[in-house]
């Protein structure tokens, strides 16, 4: 079964100063199901990685996803409307069109795993095929 990638997870892996860097390179170490990544958590990893570590981790980024190591998520209308249904849900926590998208790209793909240091925006949105998503690591 495939696991969503958060941008925390790959921000922990990639920067050798996050708290969470030894436990994130230990899991993508290990880890051997489809690896999925949301097109809108792209573009906030790049502003975070290009923020920490610069244009070079991008390119790592990139590299990757064309390596097909990990998979590009495009969002459907589906998505996008469900993200709207996810957001007004939890409105009282201010969640991030990010989370929303990745929470309704899980429900569109049975995916029930999600890596993700940053959990708590993830653990507001309420998905519809599970009781509540899978963190690891």
């Amino acid at each position: 079964m495939a696991i969503l990638l958060d941008p925390s997870a790959v921000i922990a892996a990639a920067d050798a100063a996050d708290l969470n860097h030894a436990a994130a390179v230990a899991w993508f170490a290990r880890v051997d199901e489809p690896l999925l990544l949301g097109a809108l958590s792209l573009a906030e990893l790049d502003l975070l990685l290009q923020r920490e570590l610069g244009v070079a981790a991008t390119e790592a980024v990139l590299a990757t996803l064309a390596a097909d190591a990990i998979r590009l998520v495009t969002p459907t209308r589906e998505d996008l409307v469900r993200a709207g249904e996810l957001m007004r849900a939890a409105a009282e926590h201010r969640p991030r069109l990010a989370d929303a998208l990745l929470v309704a790209a899980a429900e569109r793909l049975g995916v029930r795993r999600v890596a993700a240091f940053d959990r708590r925006p993830l653990a507001v949105l309420r998905p519809r095929h599970v009781r509540a998503l899978e963190f690891e690591p």
